[in-house]
């Protein structure tokens, strides 16, 4: 009796990756005010865990007693209160609306710096006033605009803001975003401007954190989305690029983090914007609505920065006229990488002093290899991926006799292996000689270029030359120089990760993405409109699409900027197929081996079988000799969130993954 006398239970949710789900019990001497942080044994480590309740210990000896196991005590209490009201309860409604653990969630959306700093005491605690309190309903607003305008709108924002001594979130989704968006708006603002992301070291991120909590002025945070947790009053919080896929985490727990800081604006109070070129379907359905209303202007069609500028000059180019005309002049198959229109329009801007970009969305010399005479794809023998074909860029440890300059690489498990034979490698089917190699990679137009412009500056700009984002952005500095350096054009090849680090230039063509419409993913159209709509934005001269498609509606809308006409087709489109927003889809992922993954998804259909679950069937290879499989529920557009379906998702074994409305289906 006397064990229990003057004790606390103390009921938690560790913050930590990989932990048990759910809340846990522990005994301690003093209590601890719900909502601080402290220090709780978990296995043989100690981890931050929040308090969700504080109790006397005598009143449940009862259930103590009958306990199947040992309830361990705080050694040391210390609680801290580090996080407001407001960013729990954001956390706590993100994690119900994604299916997953509180702890984990909330753990995810703060950065490990602070988080640390707070722990080892390095940051002082914030004050319980701090736990802010809503004096008034949240309002959302939407611009859709491009960059350049809505970073005035962003400007006008802030000085508006500043003379009403409040404060204002900018929310981005990356760092380049952060620096980039920064950069424009400190200007006569510096000592009240902080951007905060994850490439600041943590000497400089606890300075600025410290500055922004104490800074007795307004102030304006540009940050990505883990910093929303600074303790500040928040006027306005904006989200910004609302369109981009780099919102999503890519390590569980998979969140959405546009969902937690519109529900963190909410308990705030807060006014709530979303920017972008071209705003979600989501969002368009929450306008139309009335959910949301204008806070600039929503364009209908895609303005160019400059009004006064020249009118662009955009085209869509079918290579196969003139891929038919050389076969019968020449007797000769061949593939058209880069068609007469662009060749000389690459050729006048090297006269003419101007860059050009030359964009494909894969790497290496071709998407696939194919058989000629059965059209059988040369596959990896390891994961059955179809297999990118690459040039050797070291040759130090092929086998002796090899003589091959060419590799084949699977961009799903990371198997390379040399052509067999040689060059000669027969088709798997009919054991033709004739495989071809498809679609047009990085390399294939690296060495076209080489050919026909081999004393024009060339850069190239993939994940393959750029590990890190100083990589990128030392290539990009290198390729806008050239120009002024050699008084001549200069040319740069990349992927689509090249977009982001652009600014603007004077031609730019699209030499091949026409494997993008081969991927089976319901957001595929949204991405290809954005890319484009990217690209017209940061183009001056000339916009041209290189494509041997039959439907070319999606790429005309783009190049025209036709915001609304896009939008209103894929809204039709969706509707057609429930798929978001009027319907949610939840992704349930297994890894595993090889063998028992099929006995393992059967079961979990059994288990989800109350709603109609959808298996593709489709096991894929992973690294480190793992696969996977997925499962699919499609719920009407009222029957999310769920309870019940969430807490039986909750229950999974910590093997399978949940992602609610995926940016892609496999």
């Amino acid at each position: 009796m006397r064990y229990y006398e003057g004790m606390q239970i103390l009921t938690v949710t560790p913050l930590a990756r990989g932990g048990p789900q759910g809340s846990l019990t522990y005994f301690s001497k003093d209590p601890a005010p719900v909502g601080s942080l402290v220090m709780v044994p978990l296995r043989s480590r100690e981890v931050p865990a929040l308090v969700l309740a504080s109790n006397d210990a005598s009143n449940a000896k009862a259930s103590l007693k009958s306990s199947d196991y040992t309830v361990k005590k705080i050694a040391r209490l210390r609680p801290r209160l580090i996080f407001t009201d407001a960013f729990i309860e954001a956390a706590r409604e993100t994690a119900q609306g994604s299916a997953q653990d509180f702890g984990e969630t909330l753990f995810a959306l703060t950065p490990k710096t602070i988080l640390d700093a707070y722990v080892s005491e390095a940051l002082e605690p914030i004050k319980k006033d701090d736990a802010l309190k809503p004096d008034k309903k949240s309002k959302i607003r939407a611009i859709q605009t491009s960059t350049v305008l809505r970073g005035e709108a962003w400007k006008r924002l802030v000085r508006e803001s500043f003379v009403r001594h409040e404060s204002v979130f900018i929310c981005l989704p990356t760092a380049l975003d952060v620096e980039r968006v920064a950069e424009e708006l400190k200007h006569g603002i510096e000592d009240y401007t902080f951007a905060f992301h994850s490439n600041l070291t943590k000497k400089r991120l606890l300075a600025d954190w410290k500055k922004a909590t104490e800074e007795q002025h307004a102030i304006v945070v540009i940050g990505t989305p883990q910093y929303l947790m600074l303790p500040r009053a928040w006027s306005t919080v904006v989200i910004d690029e609302e369109h981009s896929r780099a919102w999503k985490t890519i390590a569980p727990p998979h969140l959405d983090m546009r969902i937690t800081a519109e529900h963190y604006a909410q308990h705030l109070g807060a006014t709530l914007i979303f920017g972008a070129p071209c705003l979600r379907p989501e969002t368009h359905v929450r306008i139309t609505s009335g959910e949301i209303y204008e806070f600039d202007r929503i364009d209908t069609h895609a303005r160019k920065n400059d009004q006064g500028a020249q009118p662009l000059e955009t085209a869509i180019i079918d290579p196969r006229p003139e891929e038919k005309q050389i076969k019968m002049d020449s007797n000769k198959r061949t593939v058209a990488v880069l068609t007469e229109r662009i060749r000389q329009t690459i050729e006048q801007a090297v006269v003419n002093n101007e860059r050009v970009f030359l964009l494909a969305v894969r790497k290496g010399l071709a998407s696939v290899t194919a058989c000629g005479d059965c059209g059988t794809l040369v596959r990896c023998k390891v994961c059955e991926a179809p297999l990118v074909i690459h040039k050797k860029t070291n040759r130090k440890d092929e086998p002796a006799g090899d003589q091959s300059p060419y590799v084949f690489s699977c961009h799903s498990c990371g198997n390379v292996r040399t052509p067999e034979a040689g060059l000669h490698e027969t088709c798997t089917n009919c054991q033709s000689w004739r495989l071809e190699p498809l679609g047009i990679g990085i390399e294939r137009i690296e060495e076209e270029i080489a050919k026909l412009f081999p004393d024009t500056p060339c850069f190239t700009l993939d994940g393959d030359h750029a590990k890190t984002r100083s990589q990128a952005k030392k290539i990009i500095s290198q390729f806008e120089k050239a120009c002024d350096a050699k008084k001549q054009g200069a040319i740069l090849i990349g992927t689509p990760m090249a977009v982001p680090y652009l600014s603007t230039m004077e031609h730019t063509a699209i030499i091949s993405l026409d494997s993008l419409f081969a991927i089976p993913d319901f957001r595929m159209s949204e991405r290809i409109f954005a890319l484009v709509l990217a690209l017209r934005e940061k183009t001056s001269a000339s916009l041209l699409v290189q494509t041997r498609t039959d439907d070319t509606t999606l790429l005309v809308q783009a190049l025209d900027g036709n915001l609304a006409e896009f939008m209103q087709n894929e809204l039709a489109l969706r509707k057609a197929f429930s798929y978001p927003p009027f319907g949610t889809i939840v992704k349930v992922t297994i890894r595993g081996s090889r063998a028992t993954l099929p006995t393992e998804l059967e079961r979990l259909k059994e288990f989800l079988s109350d709603y109609a679950p959808i298996a593709p069937g489709i096991c894929t290879r992973e690294p480190k000799g793992l696969f996977r499989m997925h499962l699919i529920l499609k719920l009407a557009d009222t029957a999310w969130p769920n309870e019940t379906l969430t807490k039986k998702l909750r229950a999974l074994p910590r093997g399978f993954m949940v992602e609610v409305n995926p940016d892609h289906l496999l």
